[in-house]
Order: C-alpha cells, then structure tokens, then sequence
C-alpha cells in the first residue's frame, strides 16, 4: 500500500497511453482508482507487483485484482485473478519488464490455486501475453 501513489500515477499513464483525456477526467480516475485499489488491497483482494531500475525508482507493474465471478458449466463460481493495469515506462520498453511482471502474477496465481486468469489487452500488450501462452477469447 506504501506504493499506491506509484501505482496510480502507473495507470494514469497507461491510460494516457491509450488515448489522450482531459485533467478532469484524469483526476476524477485517479482520485477513485486511489480510494478503489486501498480498500481492495486492505481486503486482500488487490496484489500489486513492480518492477524497480537499478536505483530503486519503479518503472513498470501490473496489479491483480482477484474478481468475484458467476458459476458456470464445469466452474462453480468464486473469485479470479484479473490482470489490469500494466505499465512501463517509455525508456524501459522492450527489456522483457512487462513479461517479468506478467511471469510473477502468474507465478503468485499459481502458488495460492489459481488455475487461470484472465483480462482486456491493449493492442501493444497483447504479444507480451501471447508470447507467455496466453489465449485469446471473445467476450461481449
């Protein structure tokens, strides 16, 4: 939770990265994802992971919000891991960061008996996921 500014300011530039938004709508997201991601992380149901340079200062992480979900054929229900809020920073790209955040989430899924986990791509994220044997699913 110490690192919650961190975070934010992580999701902020993801979502700037996507599509350019006004001050406003950045401080009413970030202002919510704030209050949202420390109740969670106080309920345990938010596990955040970032990835620091050599000096200590974070320059990529990923969060895993553990969603309740419906039951369904062959799934009785319960929560899953959903993997949001990726980010690295521009100068840190293209040094595997993102699969390194990516690989632990997994791995902490793994070990508490998570048998998969899901989330929504970006268009530049998706070879990360691939790459790491994630597949792709249609969802309306």
């Amino acid at each position: 939770m110490r690192d919650i500014d961190v975070l934010v300011d992580q999701r902020h530039r993801m979502y700037e990265d996507m599509r350019r938004r006004s001050k406003e709508e950045h401080a009413v997201g970030d202002r919510a994802y704030k209050t949202w991601a420390l109740k969670r992380m106080r309920k345990g149901e938010l596990v955040c992971f970032l990835a620091e340079d050599s000096s200590g200062r974070a320059v990529a992480g990923g969060c895993l919000w553990l969603r309740e979900e419906q039951p369904g054929p062959g799934y009785p229900g319960g929560r899953i891991p959903y993997l949001m809020s990726m980010y690295t920073e521009p100068q840190s790209r293209r040094r595997g960061l993102a699969s390194l955040v990516v690989k632990e989430a997994m791995r902490w899924s793994r070990k508490e008996g998570y048998e998969w986990m899901t989330l929504h791509a970006s268009k530049t994220g998706r070879k990360v996921y691939r790459n790491l044997g994630w597949k792709r699913s249609w969802q309306m």
